[in-house]
C-alpha cells in the first residue's frame, strides 16, 4: 500500500551544504538522509522548502521516491529566518496549489523547525491529515543555555502554539523529551524519542597520517559559524593550551561571511593565527578524511539537541571534547569516547592538553569511538520515524 509524506523545511534546503550559511547545518543532513531512507522503503516524500535562488529548479529529484520542491515565497534571495514568518501564508498557499496541480494526496505531514511547524498546522488542518513535528532547536531551551542572547518573542509564542497543536513531536534524546515536557507545555503522549543518525558507510575511520599534512596534533571544529556553536571558545582555549596544536575550522563561506572575519580577527588578537586553518564549509563526502586527520573534535556549543558533529566524528574514530549540555551528554561517553566539560575555555584547554599528552588514552578512546555510535544508523532512524508517521495516519 502506497504511503506519501509532505515534509516541510521552510528556512533551509536539504540541498544546501551544511555549515556554509548560518541556516545550513545538521538539520539539512537530517532531512536529506531521513527522506532518502524513507524512499528506500518505498515511501514517497515531497520536501517543500523556500526558494532562495531564482536559478534553483522548482523540482529536484533526490531519489526515485524523493523530491525537493522549491516554493516562491518572499524575495528570491536569502532572508533572515526571523523575518520569514510574514511569508508563511504565501508559502502554505503555494504548497496547496502545487498539491492540487499535481493531484497528490499526502497521508501525513512532517515539519522541521518552528517556522515549518506553523505552516504545517495550517496545511494539516486543510488536508485533514496528521502532523508530526520536530523542532531541532527550541527557543526556550536555547535561551536557558545562553541568557545573553534573547530569543524572538514571536518564536517563543509560536513554539508554545505548535506544542499544543502538533499530533506528535519527535525529540532526539530522553533529556530533550524531559525538557519539552517540563518547560514547553507538551503532553507525554505527544513526544516520541528517536535519535538522529549518521551515514556509517560514509563516516568511517581513515589513515590518520595519510589524511593530514603536518605531524603536529590537530583539533577540529565542524559546524555553522554561529556564535551559539562556540568556535570562538575553541580559539580562546587554544590560546591557553600548553600543547602546540593546529586548529582546523570547517564551516562558513569565505565570500563575505561576517562571523568568519570576526574569528580570523580573534586569531590575530590571541596571537594564534599561524596555527588556525579556516577551510570553509565542506560537502559531506569530504568530511570523513577531515575528521580522521584530527586528534580530537571539539564541540563547544552552548547547547545541542543531539550533536550530529559529535556522532560523525566518533564514527570516524576521533574522540570528542564537548560542552556538557543537551544531547551531547547522550552521545559522548565521559572518559570513554571523550570528555564533557563546563562551557569555559579553561576547562576545554585543560582536557585537551591532557588528552594530547596521553597517546595511550587517546588510542583507547579512538578504539571505543566507532562502536559507541553504531546504533545511530539512518536505517534504524528511518524505521522508527516511519513507525510514528504511519501510526498517526
Amino acid at each position: 500500500m502506497s504511503f506519501s509524506v509532505a515534509m516541510l523545511s521552510v528556512h533551509t534546503s536539504p540541498l544546501d551544504i551544511p555549515g556554509r550559511t548560518k541556516d545550513a547545518g545538521g538539520m539539512n543532513v537530517y532531512i536529506r538522509e531521513l527522506a532518502r531512507e524513507l524512499g528506500h522503503r518505498q515511501i514517497t516524500v515531497d520536501i517543500f522548502t523556500r526558494r532562495t535562488n531564482e536559478h534553483t529548479p522548482r523540482i529536484v529529484q533526490l531519489s526515485p521516491y524523493v523530491r525537493v520542491i522549491s516554493i516562491k515565497a518572499g524575495p528570491p534571495g536569502p532572508v533572515h529566518k526571523n523575518d520569514l514568518y510574514q511569508y508563511l501564508p504565501v508559502f502554505t498557499r503555494q504548497i496547496d496549489e502545487f498539491r492540487r496541480s499535481e493531484a497528490v494526496e499526502y497521508d501525513v505531514l512532517h515539519s522541521h523547525y518552528w517556522l515549518s511547524g506553523i505552516a504545517g498546522i495550517q496545511l494539516a488542518e486543510r488536508w485533514d491529515i496528521p502532523h508530526v513535528t520536530m523542532f531541532h532547536t527550541i527557543a526556550r531551551l536555547k535561551q536557558m543555555a545562553n541568557p545573553n542572547e534573547p530569543e524572538l518573542p514571536l518564536r517563543l509564542a509560536m513554539e508554545q502554539h505548535l506544542m499544543k497543536h502538533a499530533d506528535r513531536i519527535i525529540a532526539t534524546t530522553v533529556d530533550e523529551r524531559t525538557q519539552i515536557l517540563r518547560y514547553c507545555g507538551a503532553t507525554a503522549s505527544q513526544v516520541e524519542v528517536i535519535p538522529c543518525g549518521v551515514d556509517l558507510k560514509l563516516f568511517v575511520p581513515q589513515n590518520k597520517q595519510q589524511a593530514r599534512e603536518k605531524p603536529q596534533p590537530v583539533l577540529l571544529f565542524v559546524g555553522r559559524l554561529d556564535p551559539f556553536k562556540g568556535a570562538d571558545l575553541l580559539l580562546h582555549a587554544a590560546a591557553m593550551m600548553e600543547e602546540n596544536a593546529q586548529i582546523v575550522i570547517v564551516g562558513g563561506d569565505p565570500q563575505g561571511d561576517k562571523e568568519l572575519e570576526q574569528l580570523k580577527q580573534l586569531t590575530q588578537d590571541l596571537d594564534i593565527s599561524r596555527r588556525v586553518h579556516f577551510l570553509g564549509a565542506r560537502p559531506q563526502p569530504e568530511l570523513p578524511a577531515i575528521y580522521s586527520a584530527a586528534d580530537v573534535t571539539v564541540v563547544p556549543s552552548y547547547h545541542e539537541s543531539f550533536g550530529l558533529v559529535a556522532v560523525e566524528s566518533l564514527a570516524c574514530g576521533t574522540p570528542v571534547v564537548a560542552t556538557s549540555a543537551g544531547g551531547l551528554t547522550t552521545v559522548v561517553r565521559q572518559g570513554e569516547t571523550g570528555y564533557l566539560v563546563p562551557r569555559c575555555a579553561g576547562f576545554f584547554a585543560t582536557r585537551l592538553d591532557m588528552l594530547l599528552r596521553d597517546p595511550d588514552l587517546l588510542e583507547q578512546m579512538r578504539m571505543a569511538a566507532r562502536p559507541s555510535v553504531l546504533k545511530f544508523s539512518w536505517g534504524s532512524v528511518a524505521d522508527q520515524v516511519s513507525g510514528v508517521l504511519r501510526e498517526d495516519d
